[in-house]
């Protein structure tokens, strides 16, 4: 008897003890248990408390829910990365002695253009510029004027700027999902610019998308008084029949008609609608269009905090800014007294009211009228949960949508679990009776494996997926595929007069190889599928690579701990093979 058997045989004995350990609460559904003794606030029951809280966690296609990808646009992050650091430039010079007249994002670019007060102060601006964002912006000297700079993002900057807007994203929807009330919420980033959402349980796409979408920039701009109401109106009007736009107040409608009003309106100004609702129907009545400065005074990156409030029965968002914000908004509205502000979020005027005085308390509210009270009162606390998690980086663009139900996920559940038996009842079936005792020990081998392999998945917590149940049928196939190469070079052994324990040794030493290139190249191609797929697929290729691990382990040492154990532990002479 080889004198390493005995330690293979506690090692194979250790690991299924663990096993079992491990997939308990699976089995007798103790995140049931646990979460039932937490609605009723009492504590579960002793023993539950003896095992993990790790269950196997199944996919969206087993228990139902929402699956979908969106894209970050990473232009609009620099494009907002190019705002932002216009006003900071504006507010980092204000006591300087060479404080600019004017530093501005040149729309539809990320160039920052910095207007000086006399050609003197250059020197001593780009002094300034170098020592405080030299590896952020460079001059475009090609386009350099007599009081202006025109300024753009370097490459470097560009780059970590892209990938910072990704992070971001993830993190800030990762944070409203919370927030929302998902359990074991599933958000990964594809590549450069991608991020996939799982959703389990959820049957309200639409919500929950628009939750995640939501931009969440909000702006306080001021209406440019230069140009009256009624002549916005007008040439808003005139555009709209020169493009023969459709009635809407859409983002793409919005752009088409600044686009068109190039050098009617002022530079530094654009056109945005506040979308209006009939009170009696409840639908979108019409739009008011605003003429607005481009430069944002305030934003929602100031705020402290945002909550829903009630007046005369309809709901708003109470809001409450920092300590710059404070300031600042109480310089703006200081400052233009008479003049009308108006309340921007995600593109779209909420509100443009009249200053009527200092407002030094920094507080605002948002209101947000339209449908009925249940409505209202849901929109409020959507927004008041996006703003409190702080606004995306930029756009996000919707590129599929899945929407699973729970009886779907029930079915699938039924029929893979009823197709997994099938495969292993054929299999054990025709291990015993073509290979005999050395099928039965296979097929012994075979289910250890399968326990290793849901083990493997409570215990890193991976997703079982319906495609994840194709792996383990695969997983059947691959290990049954490894008996059967060291079983024929077992027999080939015996047939050439060997000795049982040689043919032993050398069927094993001989399959090794074959067996390990089959593995290795499938976990392979298990890694790319995994590195590049989706939802699904990413589940399939997990539970193919743990399969394959675990499929190699029981081939070459459990199913070899029982062959020597009935070989050498029973004194048998004979492989029956």
């Amino acid at each position: 008897m080889p004198h390493n058997w005995r330690n293979l045989t506690l090692l194979t004995l250790a690991f299924i003890l663990v096993s079992a350990y491990v997939l308990t609460p699976t089995l007798a559904h103790f995140d049931q248990v646990r979460e039932e003794a937490e609605k009723n606030q009492s504590e579960p029951p002793w023993y539950v408390k003896l095992f993990p809280k790790e269950v196997i966690k199944l996919g969206l296609d087993l228990q139902g829910g929402i699956y979908a990808e969106v894209e970050v646009e990473l232009a609009d992050a620099l494009k907002n990365r190019a705002d932002l650091t216009a006003g900071e430039i504006m507010r980092l010079t204000e006591k300087e002695p060479f404080v600019p007249e004017a530093v501005d994002h040149v729309p539809n670019t990320t160039d920052i253009k910095v207007t000086l007060k006399k050609e003197e102060d250059r020197d001593a601006f780009m002094a300034w510029a170098r020592e405080n964002y030299n590896t952020v912006l460079e001059e475009k000297r090609d386009q350099r004027a007599d009081k202006t700079i025109l300024f753009a993002f370097n490459e470097k900057f560009n780059d970590r700027t892209k990938d910072q807007a990704v992070k971001q994203a993830l993190e800030t929807i990762r944070h409203r999902i919370d927030r929302y009330g998902v359990s074991e919420p599933t958000i990964v980033r594809l590549g450069n610019n991608r991020i996939s959402i799982e959703l389990p349980g959820q049957t309200d796409p639409e919500r929950a998308l628009n939750l995640i979408k939501k931009s969440g920039r909000l702006e306080f701009r001021l209406v440019d008084e230069s140009v009256a109401d009624a002549q916005v109106r007008k040439l808003v009007s005139d555009a709209r029949a020169e493009l023969s736009l459709p009635e809407g107040y859409t983002e793409e409608i919005v752009t088409k008609i600044n686009q068109q009003l190039q050098g009617k309106i002022p530079e530094d100004a654009e056109i945005l609608y506040e979308v209006q609702y009939d009170p009696v129907t409840k639908k979108v009545s019409g739009g008011v269009p605003y003429l607005l400065k481009r430069k944002t005074e305030v934003t929602g990156e100031m705020l402290k905090n945002a909550q829903v409030q009630v007046h005369d029965n309809e709901p708003y968002v109470s809001l409450t800014f920092n300590q710059l914000g404070t300031r600042l908004f109480g310089e703006l509205t200081k400052a233009n007294v008479g003049k009308r502000l108006a309340i921007v979020l995600d593109g779209g005027v909420s509100k443009a009211p009249v200053i009527k005085s200092e407002i030094p308390s920094g507080q605002a509210q948002i209101t947000l009228g339209g449908i009925d009270y249940q409505t209202i009162l849901r929109e409020a606390e959507d927004l008041t949960l996006v703003l409190r998690e702080g606004a995306l980086p930029a756009r996000l663009k919707e590129l599929t949508k899945t929407v699973v139900g729970p009886s779907l996920g029930r079915d699938s559940i039924e029929k893979g679990i009823r197709v997994s038996l099938i495969a292993a009842l054929l299999v054990v079936l025709f291990m015993i009776l073509y290979y005999r005792i050395s099928g039965l020990l296979a097929d012994i081998a075979l289910g250890i494996n399968i326990m290793f392999l849901l083990a493997c998945l409570a215990l890193f917590q991976a997703t079982l997926t319906l495609p994840g149940i194709a792996g383990i049928v695969l997983t059947i196939g691959m290990a049954v595929d490894g008996n059967v190469l060291i079983f024929e070079r077992m027999r080939e052994e015996l047939r050439a007069g060997k000795s049982a324990r040689t043919a032993l040794q050398e069927g094993y030493s001989n399959a090794m190889s074959a067996i390990l290139d089959s593995n290795i190249t499938t976990f392979l191609a298990g890694l790319v599928l995994y590195q590049f797929g989706t939802g699904p697929i990413r589940g399939f290729a997990v539970t193919l690579m743990i399969g394959i691990s675990t499929t190699l382990f029981t081939n070459i040492f459990v199913t070899r701990v029982l062959q020597e154990g009935v070989l050498f532990g029973l004194k048998r002479e004979k492989l029956s093979v």
